[in-house]
């Protein structure tokens, strides 16, 4: 069983304040140069340069973040850029006051589970995870900038279910997002459920909804009581 990480298990309280203010200090402590809020979030928007389907590890747009922003990106100012990026993610997502009781009770029920997120730095999601208590559940972590592939594309939802040694068929991924967690689950062969707390739209094509994340056990008590899943 698979969670999606942003939005599900984390909620954004702030990433590009937190991101434009960061890289503010750390520009002009560093350069002298000031840069507005916008001019920062600007030439954030730009730095995804693999496009929607391949990930850009956080190292790589902290380069072409400084480039934009007409600076020279030295090995040095890009550690100092990076740092502030990853300073910006412990600061601009919390995790839902559910997550914790939620991963429990699945584990609980014998399931094993999951993490499919698309993030542009593997380490600060198993270091976030271990720092809320988290990473004790997680059999398998899969970040888009580990495998390449970003939700919705099918491999990075087939990758997972090898990693975890379990075909798509037998594997459910919850998630709120209607195109990147939902529709990118189902066609790869997953059941989906999801979670409309913070979802743009109800996915017409979900297994099953859920307000928050703990309501997610029920529905896998239903599905096994029924045989939906084994």
């Amino acid at each position: 069983m698979f969670f999606d990480m942003g939005s599900t298990l984390v909620f954004d309280r702030g990433f590009a304040y937190f991101l434009s203010k960061n890289l503010f200090e750390t520009l002009e402590e560093n350069t002298g140069r000031k840069f507005s809020s916008q001019e920062i979030l600007d030439a954030w928007s730009k730095t995804n340069i693999h496009g929607e389907e391949i990930e850009t590890w956080d190292l790589a747009r902290s380069m072409f973040l400084l480039r934009y922003l007409g600076l020279t990106p030295t090995p040095q100012l890009v550690e100092l850029a990076y740092k502030a990026v990853l300073k910006s993610y412990v600061e601009g997502f919390e995790l839902d006051s559910d997550a914790l009781e939620t991963l429990a009770r699945v584990k609980e029920m014998g399931f094993k589970l999951g993490i499919i997120t698309n993030v542009g730095s593997y380490e600060i999601v198993k270091d976030r995870l271990a720092e809320v208590g988290l990473i004790r559940y997680v059999d398998v972590l899969v970040a888009s900038q580990a495998v390449i592939w970003k939700k919705p594309h099918r491999k990075i939802f087939e990758w997972s279910c090898f990693l975890a040694n379990v075909s798509p068929a037998e594997a459910i991924h919850v998630g709120d997002d209607p195109k990147a967690d939902i529709e990118g689950a189902k066609n790869a062969g997953l059941r989906a459920i999801q979670v409309l707390k913070k979802a743009s739209a109800k996915s017409p094509i979900a297994d099953a909804w859920v307000y928050s994340v703990i309501e997610v056990p029920r529905v896998l008590e239903e599905w096994l009581s029924t045989g939906y899943i084994r």
